[in-house]
């Protein structure tokens, strides 16, 4: 398979640091492939931006070595929540290092694109959307406040959008050992689009715009327009947008 790759990362225009970190490599397994992950931290100046990395690092060095064995065993959705534990446990073994990291914590939102098959691993409110021609579906849940709200039907998703507890999350790595990992597996087909972003995107930058940038602009370029349009709003956090197209 061929992929399209499109990817940034900016710290925006309000904020002094970039609490973001995110990953793209391509896999080695029938058909080809990809692993895509984001992950926004939290917990201060520092913390955050050395949860997100190390979630992200420690993502890489599980999933790499192992994925080829997942795909003849069947257990790649499996094998990328067990990814995620792992970078969970490493955040919550920094904390103990430095009394400023004790606190720190990150979202996680992972994709493996194995041929047709796309698996998802996600805790947290950034998130990943699938984009099937004019269309694009948020396929993963916010683990927020309002986002729990809204899947028990007590919230509709313009309210949840604007809810004043909307950055208060409810799951997230380095909180606790326990961890609860949302996981998908769907399949995909060749012109789709799947795009991991941060809230830094989403809180200003609709669903209707990105199905749009999606329609319009050459998919190398579509994180470059993205971030570039939410900037233009303000820039209000960091924001980081990573997409890859099936192009045949």
């Amino acid at each position: 398979m061929r992929l399209v790759f499109s990817e940034r990362t900016d710290p925006g225009r309000v904020r002094p640091s970039n609490q973001d970190a995110y990953l793209l490599d391509q896999i080695a397994v029938p058909e080809g492939g990809a692993l895509m992950a984001v992950a926004d931290g939290m917990g201060g100046y520092d913390g955050g931006e050395v949860a997100s990395q190390l979630a992200v690092q420690t993502l890489r060095a599980y999933v790499l070595p192992r994925v080829e064995a997942w795909a003849r065993e069947g257990t790649i959705g499996r094998g990328l929540v067990e990814g995620i534990h792992a970078a969970n446990r490493a955040i919550l073994a920094a904390q103990l290092t430095r009394a400023d990291l004790a606190r720190m914590g990150t979202t996680m939102t992972a994709v493996i694109a194995a041929g047709a098959h796309l698996y998802v691993g996600h805790v947290g409110d950034s998130k990943a959307f699938l984009i099937t021609g004019t269309h694009a579906h948020q396929i993963t849940s916010d683990h927020n406040i309002p986002g729990e709200l809204l899947q028990r039907g007590h919230l509709t998703r313009e309210q949840a959008a604007c809810h004043p507890q909307r950055h208060v999350l409810t799951r997230a790595l380095g909180v606790r050992e326990e961890l609860l990992v949302e996981q998908l597996e769907l399949q995909w087909a060749v012109g789709d689009t799947i795009l991991l972003c941060t809230d830094g995107l989403t809180n200003l930058v609709t669903l209707a715009e990105i199905e749009e940038a999606a329609a319009r602009h050459d998919p190398a370029s579509l994180a470059d327009w993205l971030v570039s349009l939410a900037n233009s709003r303000g820039g209000h956090d960091n924001i980081t947008v990573l997409a890859a197209r099936w192009e045949g």
